[in-house]
């Protein structure tokens, strides 16, 4: 039988990294792309570089897995994204604070189109309010449209309990237009204003998804692979393309989970704290029996709260193409950044911007193709001090989030891992052998999932919970995980203390790799 292989493929801001992985999990090439304006066109460069490299045909490929920050940029950035209209389906729950409380102005500038509150919803022990009034939807949504909505959020008190009215009012808005919708009992828990808040993220997110990644598969198409192609969500497993898609919110911290998962899998370990630096920032995190931890906290992103599970990451602006100051008092390091534009601003590549990577080149800690060190205006002196403050940032974030797992091995991965090589850094730390393409690694294995959020009676508990993990089982495995490693990976029981019968809202998330593997 041909042997097959897989893609895993990382699209950051910078670079787009792809690694062509072995059945038996070993890289077999790598590769590296400035990230385009059109992401499909740095995709499609990436996977013919590696298919070039190897002189392997496009049936030999058996899936490509791809993960990204393109919705951390999008959000972090605020572009492309979907001037969003938000429907409250809250009947007499109707004095809740205003549509994006507490959001950036900014942010909150460039997605908010209005809201409407129409009669509907429920109690908090499960009585509906009022039914839903169609002509209310109607006017509600051509008033949002006309105020500049491009996508509608709907949410409804206590829709995880019963979702019926959000989607009685999605199919309302599907009879007079074609609107994207997002509902919120798709996303998350009971909480209103954090389970809003992802519902009209994930709204705008639409459109930044929809125009970068609808194309992948069409990419795939015109260098005639057949395989699927799938995209990494915030715990490390995987969605379709379509799931993606319309679920955009579920990726926004795919990157740094790739690249912990996947330095702990190159570095032969199960339990690590991860240092990613890339470009324009550093991820610290810790990996534990292969996952990534989960934050304990209430989930944010850009400054917004969310309600649903995201790695425990904490950040600082600090990479490769972090801008270098000196002034009369101190140094700074970052958090400005040349990002993507490294070879065009650094000095060491004729700019005149001095960067971390000038002073790492300076200090001959790393060697770089079209790189000339006698433009760069920096005594080594100063670029080890420039070096040496960006290590104590990075240390001193990794004690931070290691608390009492101060004994982990530390791990450093990302494209900019390599600027530290001969630092006291490196010294107390791990580079493993394909440290910068350690994101797409992860992606690559992946594993598949299955998921089962209910609302349940739990006054039999443990034949209830043993159902549930029996219907994501069989989920993950009509998704293509193999049956023989299937494991539970999150396990979540909500009770409602407020409603008899013992009902609980109840996530049941198993995982397994894919038969490929």
């Amino acid at each position: 039988m041909m042997n097959t292989y897989t893609i895993g493929v990382d699209i950051g801001g910078t670079n787009t990294d792809a690694v062509l992985v072995r059945q038996d999990t070993a890289i077999h090439a790598t590769t590296k792309v400035t990230t385009t304006d059109s992401i499909d066109t740095g995709f499609t460069q990436a996977l013919k570089n590696l298919l070039e490299q190897t002189s392997l045909l496009p049936s030999q490929i058996s899936g490509v897995f791809v993960g990204t920050t393109h919705g951390t940029n999008a959000i972090l950035q605020c572009e492309d994204l979907f001037r969003v209209g938000t429907i409250r389906i809250t009947g007499s729950h109707s004095t809740l604070l205003p549509s994006c409380s507490g959001w950036p102005q900014n942010l909150k500038t460039a997605i908010h189109a209005g809201i409407h509150t129409i009669s509907g919803g429920f109690e908090c022990d499960g009585r509906k309010t009022a039914p839903i009034d169609r002509q209310e939807v109607y006017n509600a949504v051509n008033s949002l449209i006309d105020a500049g909505a491009e996508s509608i959020a709907i949410v409804g008190t206590f829709s995880p309990i019963n979702h019926e009215q959000e989607l009685e009012v999605a199919t309302h808005i599907a009879s007079i237009c074609t609107i994207p919708t997002s509902l919120s009992h798709q996303l998350g828990g009971i909480g209103f204003f954090e389970r809003e808040n992802s519902t009209i993220l994930n709204a705008a997110l639409k459109k930044s998804m929809s125009h970068g990644f609808a194309a992948l598969q069409t990419s795939l198409e015109q260098l005639g692979m057949t395989c699927p192609l799938y995209v990494t969500q915030n715990n490390g497993t995987l969605l379709s393309l379509e799931e993606a898609l319309a679920f955009p919110v579920l990726t926004i911290s795919a990157g740094p989970t790739n690249s912990f998962v996947g330095s702990t899998k190159l570095a032969n370990v199960s339990d690590a704290i991860v240092a990613d630096i890339g470009g324009t920032s550093t991820d610290v995190g810790i990996v534990h029996n292969g996952f990534a931890r989960r934050s304990l906290h209430t989930s944010s992103i850009g400054g917004i709260m969310l309600n649903f599970p995201m790695p425990d990451v904490l950040s600082i602006g600090l990479g490769g193409g972090s801008h270098l100051k000196q002034n009369t008092h101190d140094i700074e390091v970052g958090p400005m950044s040349c990002g993507k534009r490294l070879k065009q601003q650094a000095y060491a590549f004729g700019g005149n911007t001095l960067t971390l990577t000038d002073a790492a080149l300076l200090l001959q800690n790393v060697t770089i193709a079209g790189a000339d060190t006698s433009r760069i205006p920096m005594a080594r002196q100063d670029a080890k001090a420039f070096l040496d403050k960006a290590q104590d940032a990075i240390q001193t974030l990794a004690k931070k989030i290691a608390g009492p797992h101060g004994q982990l091995p530390l791990l450093l991965t990302g494209g900019a891992s390599a600027l530290f090589k001969h630092t006291v850094l490196a010294e107390q730390a791990i580079i493993p052998e394909f440290a910068d393409v350690a994101n797409a690694y992860g992606a690559a294995l992946a594993e598949i999932s299955g998921t089962i959020d209910t609302v349940v009676c739990l006054e039999k508990r443990e034949a209830i919970i043993e159902s549930l993990i029996k219907q994501a089982t069989e989920q993950a495995i009509a998704r293509g995980a193999a049956p023989n490693n299937i494991r539970v990976v999150e396990q979540e029981i909500v009770p409602y203390h407020y409603m008899p019968m013992k009902m609980a809202r109840v996530k049941i998330t198993v995982a397994g790799q894919r038969h490929t593997f």
